[in-house]
């Protein structure tokens, strides 16, 4: 059931409910084949009532959903402008200095590879502060991918 047409890095998704999954889904437009329009009532007004559009995108990194929570991250400073394109300033998103050198911005992130592959591009710039299981799942995520290139 169809709800949202969204862009995010250049790429068209539709927001739509899946009533298999129970759940919204996001799906890429160059991606989708073999699409009906059914004259069937629409699914999922209650889920979709309950997605903030306008954090949305802010939050699902390369569209990939997961778990939303709410995490802490540490940066040093020249990152600030990066940080504040990715969260932006909305009401739900704090940041604060956190040394001479480093901020701390807390803000809804829906945990997947995707937002873990986003934090791996800023190597010791920026680390997971809380919640401490999306750090340990972090460390998992890495360790899985250093296992791929050891040596035998």
């Amino acid at each position: 059931s169809p709800y949202q047409l969204l862009i995010n890095d250049g790429n068209y998704y539709l927001l739509a409910y899946d009533s298999k999954k129970q759940d919204m889904r996001t799906f890429r437009l160059d991606r989708m084949k073999g699409v009906d329009i059914l004259n069937e009532p629409r699914e999922g007004e209650v889920a979709f009532s309950k997605i903030d559009l306008k954090t949305y995108t802010q939050r699902v990194f390369s569209m990939f959903g997961g778990e939303k929570k709410r995490v802490s991250l540490r940066f040093i400073n020249p990152l600030l402008d990066t940080v504040v394109e990715r969260f932006g300033t909305s009401a739900d998103v704090f940041y604060r200095p956190d040394d001479d050198t480093h901020f701390v911005v807390s803000a809804d992130v829906e945990i997947s590879d995707q937002f873990y592959g986003w934090l791996c591009g800023f190597r010791k710039k920026a680390k997971i502060v809380s919640p401490p299981d999306v750090a340990a799942d972090f460390q998992k995520f890495l360790d899985d991918i250093q296992g791929r290139y050891e040596t035998e």
